[in-house]
């Protein structure tokens, strides 16, 4: 049982009132949650000004975000998303028109063999 101790320091996670508050999980040197300070950069690879939230040092190249996923060989989670999604799509709208066209045929044979029945 775990919920004896709360709060007194004995706890199952080290006390200290929540699950990162004491320095067994690494709680010291993380930096606030908030705004980070940009700072302006001209990309070493295309020249386009962008910005980064670290001071670049002086004689390394800096790149901007598309240049740097590129180098890293990544690509932006949105834009994957984005093509995932027209694929569906695009899957989807291939399906609904094989369900229609299959549709059709079975409407048409059910004609035909209604009108030889008339005949008969």
């Amino acid at each position: 049982m775990y919920g004896d101790n709360r709060g007194s320091g004995g706890g199952r996670f080290g006390g200290r009132g929540g699950f990162g508050g004491g320095r067994r999980f690494g709680g010291g040197g993380r930096r606030p949650f908030g705004p980070r300070e940009m700072h302006k950069i001209k990309c070493s690879e295309c020249g386009k000004e962008d910005q980064v939230p670290f001071e670049p040092k002086q004689g390394l190249p800096v790149y901007c975000k598309d240049c740097f996923m590129k180098k890293k060989g990544l690509t932006p989670r949105s834009d994957f998303k984005k093509e995932e999604a027209k694929e569906k799509i695009k899957e989807a709208e291939e399906d609904l028109e094989e369900a229609e066209k299959d549709l059709e045929e079975s409407e048409e044979a059910e004609e035909s063999e209604e009108g030889e029945e008339e005949f008969k």
